[in-house]
């Protein structure tokens, strides 16, 4: 049961609804009001097309999150969406449900879904909350917790069950019209390709990165299943490769759409392409004096996007000693990965300053 304090406090939030602007500042003061009533960490509203039910790929909005992740959503991970995969957002039994009713925690962490999407946001726990106005399902308001905070507990699941009925009225007024197209407009690349590395689709992005990298890389890419790093004269690039499961997502480029016919024949796969920005608060001053020259050589090919076996061919080493090399220039650096070695240099104009850098990729 709601206290007298819960209820005045949710009804000071349906009073600020009507108060609000239009677009996407709306939804950013809608969560910074509702942040205070259920605690979150981030979120998204997930928008679906009100006649079929499908996610539309435009009209997402995001609260401090990367809406770039909607991207890897549509075009993979909502089939793995537990919310999505069961059915819910379409039965009429509940509003508002948890990841934790669908999965538990164990399972959770060791899931693809966990692993490669849910840590980017990041978030381990996630409410979603179904939005209707006037009758019409709008869509999912997701709301993310990181494992710190913990879950959701039932007293705010009533909360924001109690919340669902009036949230259509101002997420209805903040998807506009003409929005821009999400993969013509993204500084993300997105390439699909065929079993047979035939490239079927690509963005501006996507197709700027396959024309600036050598050949040898673009073979590296189309083959590679695992996250790796790339070097540009745009910059450096993380790399990661996926399935293409389109989950009832519209509307498509007309190039994905191909593939989505395609897919029953063969295996269709996505090479998603994330800019890696350089962090100022890693550039520091004699950071090179703290490598061996044979480790500045090895860091050097990291920042080119090579293999650990394509860095022992090109220096005449064998892997295990490019990987005790990568493990102590990690230990001096105080790095976790060679993605936060690529940045630590600050992309394309660090590897410029690394010695031996005679290259540009």
């Amino acid at each position: 049961m709601l206290t007298q304090k819960e209820i005045s406090r949710i009804v000071d939030f349906i009073e600020v609804l009507g108060e609000g602007e239009k677009g996407g500042s709306a939804f950013f003061r809608l969560c910074r009001e509702l942040q205070p009533l259920l605690g979150f960490s981030s979120a998204g509203f997930i928008p679906f097309d009100k006649t079929t039910r499908t996610i539309q790929a435009t009209g997402y909005q995001a609260f401090n999150c990367n809406e770039q992740l909607f991207l890897q959503y549509i075009l993979h991970y909502s089939s793995e969406d537990p919310f999505i995969s069961t059915g819910w957002y379409l039965n009429t039994q509940s509003n508002v449900a948890l990841l934790s009713d669908f999965v538990r925690e164990p399972q959770l962490i060791e899931s693809s879904f966990a692993k490669d999407f849910l840590s980017q946001i990041p978030l381990l726990y996630c409410m979603r909350i179904k939005v209707f106005h006037q009758g019409d399902f709008l869509g999912l308001l997701s709301l993310h917790r990181t494992r710190e905070l913990g879950d959701y507990s039932y007293h705010e699941v009533t909360i924001a069950e109690v919340i669902a009925t009036y949230l259509g009225r101002y997420i209805g007024n903040t998807t506009l019209a003409g929005e821009p197209d999400l993969f013509s407009g993204s500084d993300h690349g997105v390439v699909i390709v065929s079993g047979q590395g035939q490239i079927l689709f690509t963005n501006e992005i996507g197709k700027f990165v396959f024309q600036k990298v050598e050949q040898e890389i673009q073979n590296e890419m189309l083959a590679n299943r695992n996250a790796t790093f790339l070097q540009t004269p745009n910059g450096p690039y993380r790399l990661k490769s996926f399935p293409l499961t389109l989950f009832a997502v519209d509307p498509l480029p007309e190039g994905i759409m191909n593939c989505r016919r395609k897919r029953s024949s063969e295996s269709i796969r996505v090479l998603f392409l994330e800019p890696l920005s350089p962090s100022p608060v890693f550039r520091k001053k004699g950071a090179l004096k703290l490598l061996s020259p044979k480790q500045q050589e090895v860091a050097l090919k990291v920042m080119q996007g090579h293999s650990n076996r394509r860095i022992a061919e090109t220096l005449g080493i064998t892997e295990q000693t490019v990987k005790d090399h990568l493990h102590t220039i990690f230990e001096k650096l105080r790095l976790k990965n060679r993605w936060e070695l690529i940045v630590f240099f600050g992309g394309k104009s660090g590897s410029e300053n690394m010695p031996g850098n005679g290259r540009n990729l």
